[in-house]
């Protein structure tokens, strides 16, 4: 009766447009129960027509969870983004449409030929595209930066390491994790991302059937060389513990410590950094305003305080100082040159701005505060990657006297090299065929208002995340008080700051169905004026950044050409 039940509320929910995420094992799992009880539905149903009643509704229910949420076009008369992004969109989960599936998204995704070269070296994928707290259609905050070997994650809601079960993201590969802020939406699901991890690098060290290979690129050993033995085994060799770095506001470090240490959990094989952003003028740390009133004089400020009560092994604190342009450098690598050489994980030297580095790719990182609420800080997150190399023409650098070797590495970088016989120099301008920009991407947490700061690293952004909680029709007064913005100011201001593409998400609870995603979308559009491709984000969408960053007048100008 069960099985049966579960047929019907399938076919009902296909009937009422409801959009649900189905793994692949657990599409098995279904199909084999609706065919277990199918047969026993047999030997009790006389009628054949009842029976042929049965097998359709099998075959919708079978089509149904082969529908992926994430399909570029949920409803026939609706559309999540605009024409031009279409194309480097696709989803991030493990599940693929089988080519017997009758799917709108099939013939989308086999066209899709430009993510093939892009898959792995820039793409955002949105985790969670909610707000306040999940709901049936979408998880709560998550965003993540997917770099060839490595990705970043944007704010953690509960329920996001079971989100990344159903992807191809490798917790293994996570490296870094940025805290916007300190609300539960945004914090409550980092503790089980950590333990997530750690558990998931244990169980690859301890298996011997992962090549040493794959185990080098996460892994650093003294000579290179791996072993499948635990930590501290007879026949391991000497090597560093993974480790994971962790920013946000003042108190992040308190409240991993606060959980670790009340839940009893181990911290044993991951090293945990928990980089904490001080000042600004939103800090409820040193000095600020909210910990020297009079009422908290005498008492200990639990966002910066330090207790000996949950210190736990591997998990270290550090705070970093804000900038005199009001922003924090998080990390800020060395501009390529001759001499700049990065051992990978693999062993092999490759120069910093190569994508192939993998957990040793080093990117651009800044920070600077947005107006969330009062009292609570709150910041914006700006990556960008460094120039990536060109592409270089092989018979004008043979021509030139510079046979295929290492500097053609430094030509692509921009960087003369002398010719093989040493009579003369070549030039970068002289070989290149193809020069790439860095590309951006830029994340705006929960606010009212971007401060100028924030703004000024935003500008020209491939892709920027922008919340839409609010509607242009709750009015200005309504941002102030619950300090969240509307899609008409994301449109504005990514028409402002020059963005690519600009993403919508943070919905409200009820952000779903044509209508009101087609009203979010028409505000957007309307405070854009056309400057962006705009595109509303949903649970396990995947924007792929190509080489060289977004750039749709030229697309277009080919395309009419």
């Amino acid at each position: 009766t069960y099985h049966w039940a579960s047929i019907m509320i399938g076919s009902w929910l296909q009937q009422q447009s409801v959009r649900v995420i189905i793994s692949k094992r657990v599409q098995n799992r279904c199909f084999a129960q609706c065919n277990s009880s199918l047969q026993c539905k047999r030997s009790i149903v006389a009628s054949s027509s009842q029976a042929a009643h049965i097998r359709h509704q099998q075959q919708q229910y079978r089509c149904y969870g082969s529908q992926l949420k994430v399909e570029l076009d949920p409803h026939p008369e609706e559309v999540v983004a605009t024409p031009a992004i279409e194309p480097y969109l696709r989803t991030c989960l493990r599940t693929s449409i089988n080519a017997d599936d009758n799917c709108n998204n099939q013939q989308r995704t086999s066209n899709n030929d430009n993510y093939k070269a892009i898959d792995m070296e820039f793409a955002i994928t949105f985790l969670g595209t909610g707000g306040g707290s999940p709901t049936m259609h979408r998880n709560g905050s998550c965003t993540a930066l997917r770099l060839g070997g490595q990705t970043y994650l944007f704010d953690v809601c509960e329920g996001t390491y079971r989100q990344l079960q159903f992807t191809r993201i490798s917790p293994m590969s996570i490296t870094k994790i940025f805290i916007s802020h300190l609300h539960g939406d945004h914090l409550y699901g980092i503790v089980p991302v950590i333990m997530g991890i750690m558990v998931a690098h244990k169980v690859a060290m301890n298996d011997n059937s992962m090549s040493q290979k794959r185990k080098s690129r996460f892994y650093k050993g003294n000579n290179r060389r791996l072993a499948g033995a635990a930590y501290g085994g007879e026949d391991s060799v000497t090597m560093e513990k993974p480790t994971i770095e962790i920013y946000g506001p003042p108190g992040l470090y308190n409240y991993i410590g606060m959980v670790l240490s009340l839940s009893c959990s181990k911290m044993n094989h991951l090293n945990v950094k928990v980089i904490e952003l001080v000042g600004g003028k939103e800090e409820r740390g040193f000095g600020s305003g909210s910990a020297s009133s009079s009422s908290q004089r005498g008492r200990r400020n639990v966002f910066t305080s330090h207790y000996s009560e949950i210190q736990t092994p591997l998990v270290t604190r550090k705070f970093l100082e804000q900038n005199d342009d009001k922003t924090w450098i998080i990390d800020a690598p060395e501009p390529v040159t001759a001499d700049s050489q990065v051992v990978g994980r693999d062993g092999f030297a490759r120069l910093p701005n190569d994508t192939n580095l993998g957990t040793e790719r080093r990117l651009h990182i800044k920070a600077a505060e947005l107006d969330h609420l009062s009292g609570v800080q709150t910041f914006g997150y700006v990556v960008e990657e460094q120039p990536p190399p060109g592409t270089i023409d092989k018979e004008k650098a043979v021509a030139l006297g510079v046979k295929p070797s290492k500097k053609y590495g430094l030509l692509k970088c921009g960087i003369s090299v002398p010719n093989d016989d040493g009579t003369g120099e070549v030039h970068p301008s002289q070989v290149l065929c193809n020069v790439f920009r860095p590309r951006k991407f830029s994340l705006l947490a929960d606010h009212r208002r971007v401060p100028p700061p924030m703004a000024r690293l935003c500008a020209n952004s491939d892709v920027v995340v922008h919340e839409a909680t609010l509607s242009k029709k709750d009015g200005v007064d309504r941002i102030k008080t619950r300090g969240h913005q509307n899609a008409f100011n994301a449109g504005r201001f990514a028409q402002m700051l020059g963005c690519k593409v600009l993403a919508l998400n943070h919905f409200g609870g009820l952000a779903f169905g044509k209508s009101l995603m087609t009203d979010i979308l028409s505000e957007a559009r309307d405070g854009n004026r056309g400057a962006s491709q705009i595109m509303a984000a949903y649970d396990f969408m995947e924007i792929g950044v190509p080489r060289g960053g977004f750039d749709f007048d030229k697309k277009e100008s080919s395309d009419s050409q």
